[in-house]
């Protein structure tokens, strides 16, 4: 098999794992520059190496294999969105919930984006994984999390705001119509950080 094949073959593995969804994310997991990896796949031998090829596989390869050899967690159903992620188990028994493989290991559960406000890289329809943190140690501003507010769950891009006692959050659909928004911290029940978006099939 051809380098440029096996290079392929790799990403293939890794974008229908929601390891990765693009090529840019494929060369920040490989650790090289986007152009470069573009290069690449149009058969630019400079770029087209032996160690490149050899990463990628390797990369593709940490994949579980089969659904046995993954962490299963539940989808939360887009039904439930309006209750809330700490209270899962009153509001919604885990029974009840389809059963997703995680290829990676600590995620809480899944949900479903609704909605088009966090589109392109979270369109309306994707399932993500999430992890609950403790806010109290540090938050990660700047970083997509799913919040779980007294009035529902949002999934918001969140930044520091002047006033401690607020979050912003923002949309990362740069039309008018998804404006940021504050929410106050105490009406926040939970918050979940994003470890990736899984596959579209």
């Amino acid at each position: 098999m051809d380098k440029l094949t096996s290079l392929q073959q790799a990403y293939d593995t890794l974008l229908r794992s929601g390891r990765i969804s693009n090529k840019k994310e494929f060369a920040a997991l490989l650790g090289r520059e986007y152009t470069g990896i573009i290069s690449a796949f149009n058969g630019n031998e400079k770029f087209l190496t032996n160690s490149l090829v050899a990463r990628a596989l390797a990369a593709a390869n940490d994949i579980p294999d089969n659904e046995n050899a993954g962490y299963r967690v539940p989808l939360l159903p887009v039904e439930a969105h309006g209750g809330s992620l700490v209270d899962f188990e009153g509001s919604v028994n885990e029974y009840d919930c389809e059963m997703v493989v995680s290829p990676v290991r600590g995620a809480s559960f899944a949900i479903q984006v609704t909605g088009e406000s966090m589109s392109p890289a979270f369109p309306n329809g994707c399932k993500i994984l999430i992890q609950r943190v403790n806010e109290e140690a540090f938050i990660e501003w700047g970083r997509v999390y799913v919040l779980d507010t007294v009035n529902g769950i949002i999934v918001k891009q969140i930044r520091q705001c002047e006033d401690p006692s607020f979050v912003l959050c923002y949309s990362l659909n740069p039309a008018p119509e998804y404006a940021p928004f504050k929410v106050e911290t105490r009406y926040i029940r939970g918050w979940f950080r994003v470890l990736m978006k899984m596959a579209l099939v």
